[in-house]
């Protein structure tokens, strides 16, 4: 029922087919989140459903306890008052779940809100949320690439469902003390990323022996998706990122590939947006990342 309140109303949000970030919800995609969350819903016209909302929890690499509250309200019913009831709902939920936990001063509670929805970012913000961070989605149209040379002593082959354990290591020193990050996925569910990946379309550059960065392109009927892109500190600003991505476009173009997608944060970090955009990439929206303290609402 809540995966048809998506698709009936898909047009007035804006729903995106080719989102890496905000894909329309599947049914099977609302039941392993009922799996992980607190669903509840706060409006009901007896005749199905017209809202609902979710908590989900997970602790950061750096202690930090983050209650994800999120929802949806059928569009000829905001501005009602339902989203507010939603947010409210969903913190209350937090609080309780976290004095429980005993982990009320190093937990925050945090929102989503996407450039298509303004009203999203509005009721965050009317509610003393901070915007801390925003990730942008990218599009690539009718890539026409020409392949970067590897830097000297650099070599580049096919990733291994046996990379996993370098693959997750060089990962954790690319994101090592960078801030909003959770504890990445366990070297088995890298091994499952691996096992059901197209490896024709991920690559790894090595230095001798060591991965020293990858990248990995998923390809279906539906969409074309940079999902990830990784250079060891140590080997950055060599155009090994550059080298890795045009490899893989120059696979998508025989395939005849009109669009590629990615997402990646905002304030570019790593200069990995800034490779983007000299590969012709474009922002087509931004996915704003809100937070606020949750000891507050126990004061």
């Amino acid at each position: 029922m809540l995966a048809d309140l998506h698709a009936r109303n898909a047009a007035v949000d804006h729903a995106d087919p080719y989102s890496t970030l905000e894909s329309l919800p599947t049914a099977a995609d609302l039941v392993s989140a009922a799996q992980a969350a607190i669903i509840v819903r706060v409006a009901d016209t007896g005749e199905g459903p017209v809202d609902y909302g979710s908590l989900r929890a997970w602790t950061e690499q750096d202690g930090t306890r983050v209650f994800l509250i999120d929802g949806y309200v059928a569009p000829c019913f905001r501005g009602s008052g339902i989203g507010t009831r939603l947010l409210q709902t969903g913190e209350s939920a937090a609080l309780e779940r976290a004095t429980a936990e005993e982990c009320v001063e190093r937990s925050v509670l945090a929102g989503n809100g996407s450039s298509a929805h303004p009203d999203q970012i509005a009721l965050f913000e009317d509610h003393q949320y901070q915007h801390v961070f925003s990730m942008i989605e990218m599009e690539l149209r009718e890539p026409k690439v020409s392949t970067h040379p590897l830097p000297d002593r650099i070599g580049i082959r096919n990733a291994t469902v046996g990379d996993a354990r370098a693959l997750i290591e060089l990962t954790e020193r690319a994101w090592a003390g960078r801030p909003y990050t959770y504890s990445g996925p366990t070297v088995e569910q890298y091994r499952r990323w691996l096992a059901h990946s197209d490896l024709s379309l991920f690559h790894v550059a090595t230095s001798d022996d060591r991965i020293v960065g990858f990248v990995a392109t998923i390809h279906s009927q539906h969409r074309s998706e940079i999902d990830d892109v990784q250079v060891d500190p140590e080997f950055r600003r060599q155009g090994i990122a550059r080298s890795l991505l045009t490899t893989n476009m120059s696979l998508l173009q025989k395939r005849r590939v009109d669009r590629v997608r990615l997402h990646t944060e905002a304030h570019d970090p790593a200069g990995a947006r800034s490779l983007y955009e000299a590969l012709g990439f474009r922002v087509v929206r931004e996915y704003r990342r809100y937070r606020k303290p949750l000891d507050v609402l126990s004061a």
